[in-house]
């Protein structure tokens, strides 16, 4: 069984390949290439755990991951998780990989893919909300495979240093959303942070985090500005994440088009502007991205390659 460390992971999966498995793993979803119950969720000390599993013809996952937002206040990662890569033919274990580098590119791979689909791969400035670990894959990915002029960057902490890093521009939340074409929203904040009467009047804006009910990345007022509101998929958005649940409920949802972002993929669909992608992530995305990172580690070498006794 090959171990792949999350340097292993970063080093195997590439912006382009990344994105290539976002849009197989979408794609799959839409046409039933690829099959996923609904993923269970538990809630354990206040912090939100979910196991996640799913078939395609060339691999059946499973992940184990959680999010624990205490840890950024202990210098721990906020999102931990575990990958195991079985043959669906033979149930041999293929690889063991580390999710929570996984998980942190196939979610950036997303939101650079809805980008791509709703705004084109150029990007007069894009915004990112949030600082964290997530949001510096985000970055990474969007900054490779899009093109873009300008960055800016808004955090709670951490920010500024972040933007010196990447050459981007560290600001605060109200000139970000008043001046970026394209924003990332990657927090833990359980209050909108995307706000609408500060947004242009044509945006695109992927939100990766507000995955409970009870929680907000997006104000009501920025959904009801959305002419398309994307999702990866239907089922998880309307059970898991408060930027669905909400709106929904009191009918801001009514009239726009709704619509899972493997649909769009398919059957070629034009996204119409202002447009959202939310996203509370797919074990179709563990998937086909688990296994595009085995298949190109056993082509480069890397990994560590351990037997069962």
């Amino acid at each position: 069984m090959l171990v792949l460390r999350s340097s292993d992971v970063v080093e195997a999966l590439s912006p382009e390949l990344a994105v290539q498995a976002a849009r197989e793993a979408f794609t799959g979803l839409s046409l039933g290439r690829i099959s996923q119950p609904r993923r269970t969720v538990m809630t354990v000390r206040g912090n939100w755990w979910g196991v996640m599993q799913s078939a395609s013809d060339e691999a059946f996952v499973v992940k184990a991951v959680n999010v624990i937002p205490d840890n950024a206040s202990r210098g721990r990662p906020v999102v931990n998780a575990a990958v195991i890569l079985t043959d669906p033919a033979t149930g041999e274990p293929l690889a063991l990989i580390d999710g929570q580098a996984l998980t942190a590119i196939r979610t950036a791979a997303a939101s650079v893919l809805s980008t791509e689909v709703a705004y084109g791969r150029s990007v007069g400035t894009l915004g990112m909300i949030g600082a964290g670990y997530e949001a510096r894959f985000h970055l990474r990915l969007a900054m490779s495979y899009l093109r873009v002029n300008r960055v800016l960057i808004t955090a709670r902490r951490s920010h500024v240093a972040l933007a010196r890093e990447l050459g981007a521009e560290a600001v605060d939340l109200e000139r970000l959303l008043r001046d970026s074409d394209v924003i990332f929203a990657a927090t833990t904040s359980r209050e909108p942070v995307v706000l609408g009467r500060h947004l242009r009047d044509d945006f695109h804006v992927a939100s990766v985090g507000a995955h409970t009910p009870d929680s907000r990345e997006l104000d009501d007022d920025a959904v009801a500005r959305a002419r398309t509101y994307i999702v990866d998929s239907l089922e998880g958005v309307s059970q898991e994440s408060g930027d669905y649940i909400g709106p929904a409920s009191r009918g801001l949802l009514s009239g726009r088009r709704v619509i899972e972002i493997g649909d769009v993929l398919a059957r070629g669909l034009r996204v119409e502007r202002p447009s959202i992608f939310k996203s509370v992530g797919t074990s179709a995305q563990d998937n086909v991205a688990a296994y595009y990172a085995y298949r190109e580690a056993l082509r480069r070498g890397l990994g560590l390659q351990l037997e069962f006794p």
